[in-house]
């Protein structure tokens, strides 16, 4: 399958290096009322060589001095920008309009970005601007600059749908290679589609997507599902903020994405597919949600459209820090800019556990919204909806937050990690196994969830110290089993009746501590630092305790059995 020969003027697929810049040049140009529109992006290998050919074979038809991978249009590093005037393309650099290149051309400049000149510093080509310092054949042999999977993807495509004489560039390390199938699968699906014929009730093989769409389309396109069932189509309702809207895009988005004044009707008469190119560029795009697992893309791209992609990114970030995660030692700043440390931590964050705590926050804040009287039930239930189709999505890989206690009323915020511990220490060094029992009990029972953890401590370190029941043991020392004395008799005699207590106290303490938020202790930082470990040593101590207990019951079974 050969690529389209059709002008291509979405910049959502440019390389990153330029992507803002371009949008940023149209934005000012359009400001300052000059009416530059993108001309052409992205540009085929199959259309450059058309482009090419066409200035050899008819007079005064050339556009383009290279053939097909020879442009830096091939690479998402350049763009055309041409006029658009009552609707109508124009390239007229005369007159009038000569100062509106002119201008183009400085904004070009100062956003590291040039036209063509030849050797000797002649301008040969004004709606061609492209990246400072690049060349067509630095690219040709593969030297990209560092991008992101949305612009590898899409040059991978190119690449692999190419079919002309001249050999393609190397993909990008970026774009995707899909794994070979397994031969006996295969030969077994070559086999049932020869006997069916393509024929039937049932899909034939390859329509899980349309033919032509590629893996990073039909990923936005499954995202975008969600956000065209839920902003459906034309609404003008007075209380809106965003006054006319159709398909989720309001009056004044539409004026800034075409660089003049909309009216009601234009909001109304407004295309499907240049609504979809809108929320590409301006919310998917924008916060790169061609980069994340899925389940973080989608809350990041549904909140872009709700609330604008910076808002979207704060929700990002502060869903990262209320995590208890780090970028570099400390907590993300909370800012709405998505750059490197910030993309890098929603990355490798465990996308479903970012995701839940992403949509609490966004619920928090539909709730303190002043509109929430008049849309709040919308907005909740557009929520619940978006938790289903979250939880349909794959749940990808990352970091989990260390702890992976769920505390969701926060009763351990203010409270100091050694308070538990100590305690824990107290109730088994002391002796007082029941003390200890108690203690956990309190703490997970679940009708203590709303009370102050202090108060939990002290009644079970205090209160209930006073009605222990001690155990009442045979007077003098017992002999210990065979498990109690594996270590020898001092440490048996030292370690019997405590083992398991102080496991199951030692286990609770290491996954609370991380929760508590008590980084400047030291013991607590060590715990943290060491956790895994702690807990493996722990768990083999609990299971050691509780092997001598089996060991002391078989023993007391005994000593019945002689009475």
């Amino acid at each position: 399958m050969s690529n389209s020969s059709k002008r291509d003027g979405d910049i959502s697929r440019l390389h990153p290096a330029i992507r803002t810049k371009v949008k940023k040049i149209r934005d000012q140009l359009q400001k300052e009322k000059i009416p530059f529109e993108v001309f052409e992006a992205f540009r085929t290998p199959e259309r450059q060589a058309n482009l090419w050919a066409k200035g050899r074979t008819k007079p005064g038809h050339k556009v383009t001095w290279v053939n097909s991978w020879k442009s830096i249009h091939q690479y998402g590093l350049a763009v055309d920008f041409v006029l658009k005037i009552n609707g109508q393309w124009s390239w007229d650099d005369q007159g009038a309009e000569a100062k509106y290149w002119t201008r183009m051309h400085e904004l070009a400049d100062e956003h590291g970005m040039t036209p063509i000149f030849n050797k000797a510093g002649k301008l040969i080509e004004k709606p061609h601007i492209q990246i400072k310092g690049m060349t067509s054949t630095e690219l040709y042999k593969g030297n990209y600059p560092e991008g992101d999977a949305i612009w590898a993807e899409h040059l991978g495509e190119l690449i692999d749908n190419w079919d002309g004489p001249i050999a393609p560039p190397p993909k990008p390390s970026l774009a995707p290679e899909r794994p070979p199938v397994d031969d006996t699968m295969m030969a077994e699906l070559e086999a049932t589609v020869s006997t069916s014929g393509g024929s039937g009730h049932g899909q034939p093989m390859g329509a899980v997507e349309p033919m032509g769409l590629s893996e990073a389309d039909a990923r936005f396109q499954r995202f975008h599902s969600f956000i065209k069932r839920w902003e459906g189509g034309f609404v003008n309702h007075p209380q809106d903020n965003g006054r006319a809207t159709n398909m989720g895009i309001t009056i004044a988005t539409l004026a800034a994405w075409r660089g003049t004044d909309v009216t009601v009707a234009d909001v109304k008469n407004l295309s499907r597919e240049e609504a979809d190119t809108i929320f590409r560029t301006n919310y998917f795009a924008k916060t790169r949600c061609g980069e994340l697992p899925d389940r973080t893309a989608m809350v990041v791209y549904n909140a872009s459209v709700l609330h604008g992609p910076k808002r979207a990114i704060m929700f990002l970030q502060s869903a990262f820090n209320d995590l208890g995660m780090m970028a570099d030692g400390i907590p993300l700043e909370v800012d709405g800019i998505l750059g490197s440390i910030t993309m890098a931590g929603a990355k490798q964050t465990d996308a479903q556990v970012l995701s839940d705590k992403f949509m609490d926050l966004q619920e928090a804040y539909f709730h303190g919204h002043e509109d929430f009287a008049h849309f709040g039930a919308g907005w909740l239930n557009r929520m619940a909806a978006l938790r289903e189709f979250v939880n349909e999505l794959p749940l990808g890989a990352g970091l989990r937050p260390k702890t992976v206690m769920k505390i969701s009323n926060g009763i351990f915020d203010n409270v100091d990690a050694g308070d538990i511990i100590k305690t824990g220490v107290r109730g088994v060094v002391g002796g007082r196994r029941a003390l200890a029992v108690a203690l956990i009990k309190e703490l997970l029972d679940d009708d203590s969830k709303d009370r102050d953890v202090k108060d939990i401590l002290k009644e079970a370190v205090v209160d209930k110290a006073k009605d222990t029941v001690v155990e009442h043991l045979p007077v003098g020392p017992q002999p210990l089993t065979p498990v109690n004395a594996a270590l020898g008799e001092s440490i048996g005699r030292a370690l019997d009746g405590k083992k398991s207590a102080g496991g199951v106290i030692g286990l609770l303490a290491t996954a609370l501590v991380p929760a508590l938020g008590a980084e400047t202790n030291g013991l607590v930082t060590w715990v943290v630092d060491n956790q895994a470990s702690i807990l493996t040593v722990l768990s083999v101590f609990t299971g050691w305790g509780f092997l001598g207990k089996i060991d002391k019951a078989i023993s007391t079974l005994g000593v019945a059995s002689k009475r």
